[in-house]
Formats: C-alpha cells, structure tokens, sequence
C-alpha cells in the first residue's frame, strides 16, 4: 500500500466526538527528519525503523513499535537515522483545543510525551482499520468512525496487550514477540533472528517456551489465524487476499491450515460469524 494523507476535518459527523480528527497520514519509507513547531496536538506511530526523538533538550530512542508525539508550540525534532534507514508511520492530527480534553483523558502527559507499545496487535487492527476507512467511498459516512477509531488507537498504545502471557522479562524473546505481532504477515527466520541476538536456535526455542509455554513458530501461526479471523469477519476482502494478508502465500494451504485450527473453512467462518453492515 503507498503513502496517503486524508483530511477529515471538513466532514460533518453526526455524532461528534469531543475532538474530532483533522488529519491521517499514513507514510512508508520515511527518511526526512523533521524540526519544527506545531500548532496542532498530534500523535505519530511508529510502526517499523527507529529513530531519535528531542523535546526540551531531552533524548527519546525510538524503536517501533513506538508513539511520540507533538503539543502545540513545542519545537521538536524526530526522525530516522539518515541517510541509511527508514521509518514507517501513521500520524493522528488534531487541533490545538483537544490538549486538555486529552489531559483529562490521561492520553497527554507531561511526563510521557513518548512511549513503546506492547499492544501491539491491537494497534495494529486499528490502523488495518484506519486505512481501510481512509479508502471508503461517501467519505461523509466513515467520519464517526474515524474518530473512535483513532481515539481507541491511541488508547490501546498505552494498554498492555490482552493476551494470556503478553509479556516478559526476557528481552530477547520481548524484541522478536513484538516484531511478530507488528509483523505477523512477513516471514521470519528464527535461526536468523536468534543469531542476530547472539543465541542459538535451540537456546531461543527454551527462552520461548519458558516465557510463553509455546514455540515461535506456534505462535506466529496463532498470529496469522488471528488476523485471518478478524478480516474475514470485519471485511470484504477476497479469501485470497486475506491469505496474503495474513500471511500465507499458498491459498490452498490457507484454507486446510484455516479449517484444521477452526474447524471450518474460510468461507464458513465468515458466514457464521461476519459482522454485517448496516
């Protein structure tokens, strides 16, 4: 999916939010720094690179998945390292007046103008979401929900994840359990992933299953049978496309894996269960 920058501020709602949203902008390969001072309360997720984030004098590192966020007439600075590297992110805009509707909120927090998200997959759902309203026609009829969606993006930020066992001490096994929630649709090498922390193989398969009493790689196909749930009852995409989405690159392979974790095949799982639209 390529960049894009919607403006919401222009349509009506007929259910207004206490701050309804101006601006989405969803930005891949991000390479510029930026340094200026906003006029407006916006919030940027990071959702793949790292980078650097100054306010005030103060040092943020930033290592998606991760927010910062800019308060009005603050001057900042934040980007990724150039010009080697890259970020991905998805910024929430809002007008200036919202600063204490989100103090009240507990969203803006003098002390916490950054923070790392551990809720990863539920973030993740969110800004599916976003996008996909982003794309909708009648563009009048997705504002209401554009507004909830971001404010309970920027809540579920700052939530633990929901999970049994989403967290641990192990900050191995921390770094690549995010990696796979924020990426359950790419594929990764675990024998790669524990050499580039400097352990064996077999050495991360233990640390996993001490943490979370699964394996890797049982754990990233919960990950991909998750996201398939979800788009199958949430969307109208193609069974195809949500294989790929989820990622499982053989639809065949898809549907026997699909139907062997559920018991019934794709198509059965969304006339069941699809949340049909009103």
């Amino acid at each position: 999916m390529d960049s894009f920058i919607k403006h919401w501020g222009a349509f009506s709602r007929r259910f207004p939010s206490p701050c309804p949203l101006l601006t989405v902008g969803d930005l891949r390969a991000k390479n510029n720094w930026v340094r200026s001072t906003f006029s407006t309360c916006n919030f940027s997720i990071i959702l793949r690179g790292r980078g650097e984030f100054w306010r005030k004098g103060r040092l943020w590192p930033v290592q998606a998945p991760f927010v910062i966020t800019q308060w009005p007439h603050e001057p900042l600075a934040y980007g990724p390292p150039l010009p080697e590297e890259t970020w991905d992110e998805l910024y929430l805009i809002y007008d200036a007046s919202c600063m204490s509707w989100f103090r009240q909120c507990g969203f803006v927090d003098e002390h916490r103008p950054a923070w790392p998200i551990r809720n990863i997959e539920e973030v993740m759902a969110h800004v599916d979401e976003m996008r996909a309203l982003g794309r909708v026609r009648g563009s009048e009829m997705a504002a209401d929900r554009v507004d909830r969606v971001a404010e309970r993006l920027i809540l579920e930020s700052l939530l633990p994840g929901i999970q049994a066992n989403p967290d641990t001490s192990d900050e191995v096994v921390q770094h690549i359990l995010l990696r796979l929630r924020s990426r359950p649709h790419e594929t990764h090498d675990f024998d790669q992933l524990a050499r580039q922390h400097g352990i064996s193989s077999s050495t991360l398969r233990r640390r996993w299953h001490d943490a979370l009493k699964t394996t890797p790689g049982r754990y990233l196909l919960d990950l991909r049978i998750r996201k398939a749930r979800r788009l199958l009852t949430e969307t109208s995409l193609q069974i195809g496309e949500i294989a790929a989405k989820s990622g499982f690159q053989d639809m065949l392979y898809f549907s026997r894996r699909f139907k062997l974790e559920t018991r019934l095949t794709p198509s059965q799982y969304r006339k069941y269960y699809r949340i049909k639209p009103s």
